[in-house]
Parts: structure tokens; C-alpha cells; sequence
């Protein structure tokens, strides 16, 4: 009896003993990274920086539930390029019921060690089209088609899929429901969901670039990976037409700044539309032509504000910005991008912001230049002058002293006729150093004044708004 009872007391502990190393062992740990966008460079970035967080924490796998319409061609390479390179067995699963893996996410998820769909889902149509989402000239359609079908039969031969299959998405934009695909050889199983995905794999050997895995993912353990407000920031900003927008915006508060120096708010914030801009174009395949477009524009639009004249420096730069519109993502000539959510720059966008810059070069000339005076732009300080009426002190042969409001100011006549002391003037302008210009009381300069000074209509134009730029150019420019 007492054997018995020793018997039953060793088993109970091996038993408890068990259960505690049970307990004590670590489940496997699944990496879940969504990806539920159009395949940018940004979701290139994602990718690697979640590849790298799993093989830092030692993961089974790297589960990328997919779901996209598509995207660039040159993302879409950096993706399969990180998923064959990849140590960690990356399990691609396009989820959940309604999600797609169009165009550019075909290549992807079929690259993946492990394709995988879930149950009303779709993959496949996935012909290149040009960077403006039209059909590529037959040419380069069949040189873009070589290409990507090349990569198709060497993913097929690796991963063990249908190499026909698959190139009948790139030939003939075929598209297959996640029946279909399975049944073609295109996808390796379909899941309900992710732990039904976990569950079916567990135990499947795929071979990664550091050799043979045999997966382990049977209860494991999932914590998912987003995408941080860094990530979400740089998608935001990686938008073609805000990128453009905030280039030419940041550009006038720039020059508000060089027109009103000491007044801080704009040119920051100029500076940092434009470097914010800038980053936007970085991130994104733009054209070297683009950028060299709208950088002149710039310049030539700074330049549009030393220079007098009619503005041709400022209808330069309209056109400059205007065609880097267009060109800055391939928007007018034909690429071979295989893009599928084309990147281009809002033509409402290009034509707003060309007709904000030629309204601002028409009020430069107009108000500023008056076609070729800039009377209406003045200092603050003596405005309160123009069209005031005054005595010549002495003779004006072409300049003197004049009395004007109670003050003795130096004066210059306008025009070539010499004044004789005690001749009734009127102030129709200031030189640089107060020095008024005035013209003989009753001239059609005297009278021409009136549109000019604090009552006529330039002069209350002036004072407002964007007109207010040229204002402190011209005392500037003035006071050198």
C-alpha cells in the first residue's frame, strides 16, 4: 500500500513538475504588420522597419495583412527585394473579407514564403500603366511587360507557384477571387482569419535567406506593429499636391519676409512650407526636371520683387511653376512606373496657384509700378504728404527748399521747367533721404495725385493685403 502511495505521490509532481515548465516556456512570437494603402515608398519604409523589429525579437514570422490597390512599381521591387532577402519567414495575407491585392500587391503577396487570402478576396489586374494611369505606347508596354514578367517566373520558381497564372495578371490584367487563386497554384491556402492562418501553418518548413525555417506559430503570441505619427506624418507630407502647394506658399511668406523684415511669422512659416514641401518631393519618385523647374520659379519670383519694369521675371516664374506641375511625376510624358494610384499634382492646384501669382505680378505692376511709378507705394510715414499743397522757398532749378504743412523740406521739381520762389507745388511723391517730388499746383501731375494719395483708390489699395508686400521692397530698395 505504502509502494502504491509513493508511486502516486512521484507521479502527481513529474506532473505538476511538467506543467510548470509548460507554463515557464515562452509562446512563439508572430510580428502582425497591416499594410491597407497604395504601395509607396512609405510602405517600403514600413516594411524594413518591420522586418527589422522581428529579427531583433527573434519572431516566427512576419504576418503583412495586405490589402491595396496597387502602387509603384519601384516600391513594390524594394518590398519583394526585403521580402526574399528577409531572414524572419514573412507570411503575406490579404485580409480581411473585401481586401484586395491589385496590381503592384500581386507581386507582393505572391513573394511572400507563405500567400495567403481570406475568403471573398481578390488579387491580380496587374498591368503597368503609365505614372498618369493611362495605358503605356506599345513599345514600352512590351519592354515594361518583359521585364515584370521576368520577375513573376523567377518569384514562381522560388516560392513553388504558377508562373502562367501570375503572368496573366501583368499580360492580360487577369484578377482571380481567393478560390481561384488557390486552385491556379497563384496563393498557398485561404483563412478565415489570423489565428486560423497561424493555426494551418504551424508545423510548414519555407526557406529563407538564412536557411530552412520550419514555423512554429500554432498558439503564438501576435503583436502587431503599426505605424507610428513619424510614419503617418511622412505619408501625409508625401502628397504630391500638398508638397506643391506648400512649396509656393512657403515661397510667398518668404518674400513677405524679404518685404517686411522683422515680422517673423511668415518667413518662418514660408521657411517651413517650403522645407516641409521639399521633404514631400524627396519622398516620392519626382523628376529631376520637376525640381529644377520649381526651384527657378522661386528665383525668379524673389527676383519679380527687386526688379523694375513689367514683370516678366514674374511671368517666368508662373511658367516655370506651372510646368513643373506637370512634370514633376510624370504627369505629361509617358513612364514606365507600373502605377495603379497615379501620382500627380492636382490640376485645379497648378491653376489656383498660377492664377494667385499672376493676380499678385498684376497688382505689382499696376499698383506698385503704376507703369512705371510707384507713388502708391510710399512709405507709411508720408503717405499723409501726397497731394498736399506747398510753397516753393526758393527756386526749385530742380531742387530747393519747400514749405509744406507748416515744414521747410528739400524738394525736387518734376519735369524740366524750373519754379521760382513763392510758386504754389503740390506733393506728388518722396525720393529716397524725405526728399519730396512735387510739380507745379494745378499740373496734371498735381491732379494725377489724387488716384495716388490716401483718398484715391491706389492708395487705399496699398494699405491692404498682399499690395502691402511691395510697400516695404520699395522703401527699402528706396532707402539704400
Amino acid at each position: 500500500m505504502r509502494g502504491v502511495l509513493a508511486v502516486c505521490l512521484i507521479a502527481g509532481l513529474v506532473a505538476i513538475a511538467s506543467g510548470a515548465a509548460a507554463q515557464g516556456e515562452d509562446a512563439p512570437l508572430v510580428i502582425l504588420a497591416e499594410m491597407d494603402s497604395a504601395i509607396e515608398p512609405a510602405s517600403e519604409r514600413h516594411l524594413d522597419r518591420v522586418l527589422d523589429a522581428a529579427r531583433e525579437r527573434g519572431a516566427e514570422a512576419l504576418v503583412v495583412r495586405l490589402d491595396t490597390p496597387g502602387g509603384l512599381g519601384s516600391s513594390m521591387r524594394g518590398m519583394i527585394e526585403a521580402i526574399l532577402g528577409a531572414e524572419v519567414p514573412v507570411i503575406v495575407f490579404v485580409a480581411p473579407g473585401g481586401a484586395r491585392a491589385a496590381s503592384a500587391g500581386t507581386l507582393v503577396t505572391v513573394a511572400g514564403h507563405v500567400a495567403a487570402m481570406a475568403p471573398r478576396t481578390n488579387i491580380g489586374a496587374a498591368s503597368p500603366v503609365s505614372g498618369s494611369g493611362e495605358d503605356l505606347p506599345p513599345t514600352l508596354r512590351r519592354k515594361v511587360d518583359e521585364d515584370t514578367t521576368a520577375l513573376v517566373r523567377s518569384i514562381a520558381a522560388l516560392r513553388g507557384r504558377d508562373a502562367a497564372a501570375i503572368e496573366a495578371t501583368v499580360i492580360e490584367a487577369r484578377a482571380y477571387t481567393a478560390e481561384e487563386a488557390l486552385a491556379l497554384g497563384v496563393i498557398d491556402l485561404i483563412a478565415d482569419d489570423l489565428p486560423a492562418l497561424l493555426a494551418h501553418i504551424d508545423g510548414m518548413a519555407v526557406e529563407t535567406s538564412a536557411g530552412m525555417r520550419t514555423l512554429r506559430t500554432a498558439g503564438a503570441e501576435v503583436d502587431g506593429v503599426g505605424r507610428g505619427f513619424g510614419d503617418r506624418f511622412v505619408d501625409f507630407i508625401a502628397n504630391p499636391t500638398l508638397a506643391y502647394v506648400l512649396i509656393l506658399v512657403g515661397t510667398y511668406g518668404v518674400i513677405y519676409e524679404i518685404a517686411d523684415p522683422g515680422n517673423f511669422g511668415p518667413g518662418v512659416l514660408g521657411a517651413i512650407g517650403l522645407a516641409l514641401g521639399f521633404l514631400g518631393v524627396g519622398l516620392l519618385p519626382a523628376s529631376a526636371a520637376g525640381i529644377a523647374l520649381l526651384v527657378a520659379g522661386i528665383v525668379l519670383m524673389i527676383l519679380e520683387t527687386q526688379l523694375d519694369g513689367f514683370g516678366w521675371a514674374g511671368l517666368g516664374a508662373v511658367i516655370c511653376w506651372v510646368f513643373a506641375g506637370l512634370l514633376l511625376f510624370g504627369n505629361v510624358f509617358a513612364d514606365p512606373p507600373a502605377l495603379d494610384d497615379p501620382l500627380r499634382v492636382s490640376g485645379w492646384a497648378i491653376g489656383a496657384l498660377a492664377a494667385v501669382s499672376l493676380a499678385f505680378i498684376a497688382a505689382v505692376w499696376t499698383l506698385g509700378r503704376g507703369g512705371g511709378s510707384s507713388e502708391a507705394f510710399i512709405p507709411e510715414s508720408e503717405r499723409r504728404l501726397l497731394g498736399r499743397s506747398g510753397t516753393a522757398l526758393e527756386a526749385l532749378a530742380p531742387s530747393g527748399r519747400v514749405e509744406v504743412a507748416g515744414e521747410a523740406r528739400t524738394a525736387m521739381i518734376e519735369g524740366l521747367e524750373d519754379l521760382a520762389p513763392g510758386a504754389a507745388v503740390t506733393v506728388v511723391g518722396v525720393y529716397a533721404g524725405d526728399i519730396l517730388k512735387v510739380a507745379p499746383a494745378g499740373s496734371s501731375a498735381a491732379r494725377a495725385v489724387g488716384a495716388t494719395g490716401p483718398g484715391g483708390w491706389r492708395g487705399r489699395l496699398a494699405a491692404a493685403g498682399i499690395v502691402r508686400l511691395w510697400t516695404g521692397i520699395r522703401a527699402r530698395g528706396e532707402g539704400n
